[in-house]
C-alpha cells in the first residue's frame, strides 16, 4: 500500500462529519473558519490549537505528529504512517525536537516527527501555502524557534507550516545491514524522507487550514536551503509542491556516494560502519545492537566534524540511487531538478558567522590552512585572495569560506535554472542588522532569517537564541521597511510564481546572460554580477573533484 493510500484510509477513520468539513474547505472560494474552540480533522486524528501570540486573528497549531515516532525498530528507517489518537488532541504547544547536540537546551526526543501551522481565523479563498525547512548544518535546529513563527506571514496572506526532521546520525546515517533492509538497497536519508513526507501531510491536509495544496513553495535557509535544492532532485516530492525558495544554499556533503568512493568521498556506509564499531555494533546482530543503543550513546559517538577543516563525520543527504538518484550537482547541470519556479540568494557575507575562532590571523596561516584543506586548488585560492595584512587576512578567511560554501552552490542553484522551463530570481541580501552579531560580522550568514518572517523583536527581553540567533535587536523604521518588502515577494511568489507585484521594487528574472539580481537592504533595487568569480572557484574545484 502506498503512502498516499495509507494517508487516506486513515483519513477515512476520523469522524465523518470532520472529514466532509475537509473536503468542503478546499474546494474553491469555499470558506475556512478556525477556532481555538474548535477542533479540526487531520491525519490520525483531531486537533485543537490556539490564538498566536503575536495576532489573536492567527490560529496556531502545534506539534502536529506527521509520521510515526522514529523510535525502536523504527529508528533509522523511512517515515511511517501517523499513529491515530483518541480525542481531541493539544496543538497549542511545540513537539520535541528532534535529537541534536547544540549550545542551547531544548525540549529533544527522537520522537520528534512534528509540524506546526499557522493560519487565519477565517479564509474565504484557499491561500498560497508556505512551508519552511530549518537550517543548522543538518545537525541541529528545529521547526519551533521564535525565529520561525509564522504569525506575520499568515497576516501577510500565506498558510505557514514549519516542519522537524531527524538530524545527524538519526537522520542520515548509512550502513550496508541499513541498506540490505531496505527494500531499495538505500539507507541514510531519513531526514530527507521526513521533509516529503511533511509535504504528503500538507498535500492531505492543508486546505483544512485555509491553504490551497495545489500553491506549495518549499523555502529554507542554510542546511534547509541545501535542503531545498536537494528535495528538488527527490523524484517522491515530484507534484507536492510547485516553487521553491533556497537561501544561503549549504550543500556540503550532499553528492557524497552510498556504496562506492567517488568524487574524493569516502561512501556514507563506510562512515556508518566507524560510527556502528564504536557503539560495539558489529557482525549480524549489528543493527539491533545499534537500535538498542541511547540516543545519548549513538550521539556520543557520531559526533558531527568540521567542514571547514575538512574533518570529522560529515551528515548530509547522500546518493543512495533511490531518493538522491545520481550525483545532484550532475542533475542540476543535465536540467533533472524539478521544473518549478526558484528563488535562491545569499548574503552579504556568510562566511563571518562561520570563521569565528578560527586562529588564522596571518598570511602563513592561511596558506597552510587552504592548502590543507583544498590542496587541488591552493595555487588559485592563495592567487585570489589579499592576506598583505591581518585585517585583509581575516577578510579573506571569510570571503573564502563565503565562495566555497555558499556563493557557489547558490549560483549553481540559479544559472542551472536555464535548463527547465521556469524562472529563477536571484537575491543578495546586504543588510547589516542593528544587532551584536550584526556590528561584529556585517550582513552574517542568517541575518536575514527575522526579516523574512518578520519577527524582528524591538525590546530587550532576550529569550530564545535558535543557534545562537536572537528575534532582539535595535530595528528601525528601516528594518521593519525591509521585511515588509521581503515578506511581500516571498508571499506573492507563493501565490503566483512570480516574485513581483506592482506595489514592490521590480525584481528582474535571472538569467546566466543578465545575471541580474535584487539587492535588499535599506535600498531595494536590482543589480548584477554577484561573486562571479569567487563562485568560479567553487565551480572549478567541483569539475576536479568529478574527475
Amino acid at each position: 500500500m502506498t503512502s498516499r493510500a495509507r494517508t487516506g484510509l486513515l483519513i477515512r477513520a476520523a469522524v465523518c462529519a470532520s472529514a466532509l468539513g475537509v473536503l468542503i474547505a478546499g474546494t474553491a472560494g469555499a470558506q475556512v473558519v478556525l477556532s481555538p474552540d474548535t477542533p479540526v480533522a487531520v491525519t490520525g486524528g483531531e486537533i485543537l490549537g490556539a490564538a498566536s501570540e503575536g495576532n489573536p486573528d492567527i490560529v496556531a497549531f502545534k506539534g502536529i505528529p506527521f509520521a510515526a515516532p522514529p523510535v525502536g525498530d523504527r529508528r533509522w528507517k523511512p517515515p511511517a504512517p501517523v499513529v491515530p489518537w483518541d480525542g481531541a488532541r493539544d496543538a497549542s504547544e511545540a513537539g520535541a525536537a528532534c535529537v541534536q547536540n547544540g549550545a542551547e537546551e531544548v525540549n529533544e526526543s527522537e520522537d520528534c516527527l512534528f509540524l506546526n501551522v499557522w493560519a487565519p481565523r477565517e479564509t474565504t479563498e484557499p491561500r498560497p501555502v508556505l512551508y519552511w525547512i530549518h537550517g543548522g548544518g543538518y545537525n541541529f535546529g528545529s521547526g519551533t524557534s521564535a525565529i520561525y513563527d509564522g504569525t506575520t506571514l499568515a497576516v501577510d496572506g500565506a498558510v505557514v507550516v514549519t516542519i522537524n526532521y531527524r538530524l545527524n546520525v538519526f537522520g542520515f546515517l548509512a550502513h550496508p545491514a541499513l541498506s540490505a533492509e531496505s527494500a531499495h538497497g538505500a539507507s541514510g536519508n531519513y531526514g530527507v524522507m521526513d521533509m516529503v513526507a511533511g509535504l504528503e501531510w500538507v498535500r492531505d491536509n492543508v486546505a483544512t487550514f485555509g491553504g490551497d495544496p495545489d500553491r506549495v513553495t518549499i523555502f529554507g535557509e542554510s542546511a534547509g536551503g541545501g535542503a531545498v535544492m536537494s528535495v528538488m532532485v527527490v523524484p517522491q516530492a515530484a507534484g507536492l509542491y510547485h516553487g521553491a525558495i533556497a537561501q544561503s544554499n549549504w550543500i556540503h556533503g550532499w553528492d557524497r556516494p552510498l556504496d562506492e568512493p567517488a568524487r574524493g568521498w569516502e561512501t556514507a556506509e563506510a562512515q556508518g560502519l566507524r560510527v556502528a564499531e564504536a557503539l560495539g555494533a558489529t557482525g549480524d546482530d549489528a543493527l539491533a545492537t545499534m537500535r538498542a543503543a541511547s540516543a545519548a550513546e549513538v550521539l556520543a559517538n557520531a559526533e558531527a566534524g568540521t567542514p571547514f577543516l575538512g574533518a570529522g563525520n560529515v551528515w548530509a543527504p547522500n546518493v543512495d540511487g533511490w531518493v538522491i538518484p545520481d550525483d545532484p550537482l550532475a542533475m542540476y547541470r543535465t536540467g533533472r531538478q524539478h521544473d518549478v519556479p526558484l528563488i535562491t540568494g545569499l548574503n552579504g557575507n556568510e562566511g563571518s558567522l562561520m570563521t569565528q575562532g578560527m586562529d588564522i590571523a596571518d598570511a602563513e596561516a592561511f596558506a597552510a590552512h587552504v592548502r590543507d584543506v583544498y590542496p587541488d586548488l591552493a595555487p588559485e585560492l592563495l592567487a585570489h585572495y589579499d592576506t598583505s595584512s591581518p585585517e585583509a587576512t581575516k577578510a579573506a578567511m571569510d570571503k573564502l569560506i563565503h565562495d566555497l560554501y555558499f556563493a557557489g552552490p547558490v549560483r549553481a542553484h540559479a544559472e542551472a535554472h536555464a535548463n527547465v522551463g521556469s524562472s529563477a530570481w536571484l537575491y543578495h541580501f546586504t543588510h547589516v542588522p542593528p544587532t551584536p552579531w550584526g556590528e561584529t560580522m556585517g550582513s552574517h550568514h542568517a541575518a536575514e532569517l527575522v526579516y523574512v518572517f518578520g519577527t524582528l523583536t524591538r525590546d530587550e527581553q532576550g529569550g530564545e537564541s535558535p543557534l545562537g540567533l536572537t528575534t532582539v535587536g535595535a530595528y528601525t523604521d528601516t528594518d521593519m521597511r525591509l521585511s515588509e518588502t521581503m515578506r511581500g515577494y516571498w508571499v506573492q511568489f507563493a501565490a503566483t510564481g512570480d516574485p513581483n507585484r506592482p506595489d514592490l521594487p521590480a525584481w528582474p528574472a535571472f538569467t546566466p546572460e543578465t545575471d541580474q539580481h535584487l539587492e535588499l537592504s535599506s535600498v531595494v533595487a536590482p543589480g548584477s554580477g554577484i561573486d562571479v568569480a569567487g563562485a568560479a572557484l567553487w565551480e572549478a574545484r567541483e569539475d576536479r573533484r568529478r574527475d
